[in-house]
C-alpha cells in the first residue's frame, strides 16, 4: 500500500517569455513563475492487488476451478455471501469438517473468517488437488514411517446437474470455464 508521505504537492513552472519579446536580451526578460499547490486530502492512498500465492500457483496448473467460477458456485450456495455463518459456511457453503480435512484453519477457524481468496484454495484442494495432511496417519506403520495421509480430491459428484436447481447460474456461470466430474 502507498501511504500519504506528503502533507501537499507543490509544482513550479518558471517560464522566460521575455527573452523572445526584447530580441533575446534575457538579462532585460522578465520571468513568471507558476506555483500550484495540492492540498494533502487530494493525494490517494492506493493498494497493489495481490493474490494469495497458493491461489495463483494453482491457477498456473490451469487444472484448478477459476476465481470467476467460485464466484459462481458462491452465488448459487450462499447468494455471494462469502461470510456465511452456520454449518455448511462461507461463500461456498463449505461444511466445517471439510475446511479442517483439508488445511482450512491454517487460513481461519471457519470459513467465514476466512477471505474469498483462501476459501477458493481449500474449494480446489477439495474439488481438484487433495491435500498432503501434516500429522494425520492412516495406520500406526504410517505413523512410525513418518507417512502422512495425503487426502485425495473428491471431484464433483454430478456436473452435469450442477448448478440446475440454482436460479442465479444462469446468469452467473462461468462462459468458458470447462470442469469434468472427477479432479485431474
Amino acid at each position: 500500500m502507498v501511504y500519504r508521505l506528503l502533507t501537499a504537492l507543490t509544482l513550479s513552472v518558471t517560464t522566460t517569455f521575455g527573452a523572445i519579446t526584447t530580441g533575446g536580451n534575457a538579462s532585460e526578460a522578465s520571468t513568471t513563475i507558476v506555483v500550484t499547490t495540492i492540498p494533502a486530502n487530494f493525494v490517494q492512498a492506493t493498494s497493489v492487488p495481490t493474490m494469495h500465492p497458493e491461489l495463483r500457483s494453482q491457477l498456473a496448473t490451469r487444472k484448478a476451478g477459476s476465481v470467476r467460477f467460485w464466484e459462481a458456485v458462491s452465488w448459487c450456495e450462499t447468494n455471494h455471501n462469502w461470510k456465511d455463518g452456520g454449518y455448511f459456511s462461507g461463500g461456498l457453503g463449505m461444511a466445517q469438517s471439510v475446511w479442517v480435512n483439508f488445511g482450512g484453519k491454517q487460513f481461519a477457524s471457519r470459513p467465514p473468517k476466512a477471505t474469498k481468496e483462501e476459501q477458493i484454495v481449500i474449494a480446489n484442494r477439495v474439488a481438484f488437488f487433495g491435500f498432503q495432511t501434516k500429522n494425520v496417519y492412516r495406520t500406526l506403520q504410517d505413523k512410525l514411517d513418518n507417512k502422512p495421509y495425503f487426502r485425495p480430491a473428491v471431484g464433483w459428484k454430478s456436473m452435469k446437474k450442477w448448478g440446475g436447481n440454482c436460479a442465479n447460474w444462469k446468469t452467473r456461470k462461468p462462459l468458458r470455464d470447462k470442469y469434468t466430474e472427477t479432479p485431474k
